[in-house]
């Protein structure tokens, strides 16, 4: 049975005889009524207390367990970033590796493809240049020979023109010989005449030249002076000093007149 203060405030005990006295009693009654009421109101203090504290205590333990759940959960994202960060690097690694291995299977073709395009170049350059070569080698072969017919054709021509040239001037050389001939035959007949004339009409007087003596033969050069010796031409006969007869020796009255002449040497 709990008692409040205010039931021992007003408990009532029966009356009887050597009971207490009832003043001590009373005293002594709200003495322990308001010793009770401090025990209480402390009770119910450390009551409220513990209520607060239970509160916090069930925070704390609440908190505890959200940070316990915090901590497994933060260890398990942990473990769980550890494995995807593994698992995100082997796949790196191996996309690394996959690329590396295709860039190197891509370099390799490219370096095959580049070699074969250069060897395919190579051996184009080289029968290009061997077919110029060849070209060259035909064309100056074909110039050499265009030369060589054509310097033989030159030769012929310029052997055909110097036997042309050289027939024309033996012809001409023949026909000046004739003509010589027939010149030195009327001159030696002129001068027989003029020798004639001037034994006729001699001056004792006068003295007589001086003989001379024709050439043998016109002056020649180069292939015509080859082809005629001077000895071969006949030699004038040597002219003894002569005389002309002008033409006024032979008017009318050239027998009035003494007759007047010129004395002439012929060369």
């Amino acid at each position: 049975m709990k008692f409040t203060p205010l039931d021992v405030r007003h408990q009532e005990f029966p009356n009887r005889m050597g009971g207490y006295e009832r003043s001590g009693v009373r005293a002594f009654l709200n003495d322990l009524a308001d010793d009770l009421e401090q025990q209480l109101q402390q009770h119910q203090t450390l009551l409220e207390r513990v209520a607060v504290m239970e509160k916090e205590l069930e925070a704390q333990r609440q908190n505890e367990d959200e940070i316990r759940r915090a901590v497994i959960a933060a260890e398990r994202i942990s473990h769980e970033l550890r494995e995807n960060a593994a698992r995100e690097a082997e796949l790196m690694v191996a996309q690394a590796t996959t690329e590396r291995d295709g860039l190197l299977r891509e370099i390799e073709s490219r370096r095959n493809e580049l070699e074969a395009g250069h060897q395919a170049r190579l051996s184009a350059l080289d029968a290009a240049f061997r077919g110029r070569f060849a070209d060259l080698e035909r064309d100056h072969h074909a110039l050499i020979l265009e030369r060589e017919r054509a310097q033989a054709q030159r030769l012929g021509e310029l052997e055909r023109a110097f036997s042309e040239q050289h027939a024309a001037l033996t012809t001409r050389l023949t026909m000046a010989r004739q003509e010589y001939a027939q010149f030195l035959s009327g001159y030696r007949a002129l001068v027989a005449s003029f020798s004639e004339l001037a034994a006729r009409h001699a001056m004792p007087e006068e003295p007589a030249l001086p003989v001379t003596s024709l050439p043998a033969g016109p002056v020649e050069t180069g292939h015509a002076a080859d082809a005629h010796d001077p000895a071969d031409a006949p030699e004038p006969a040597p002219l003894l000093g002569h005389t002309l007869v002008t033409a006024g020796a032979l008017t009318p009255d050239a027998e009035d007149r003494p007759m007047r002449v010129e004395a002439q040497q012929f060369l």
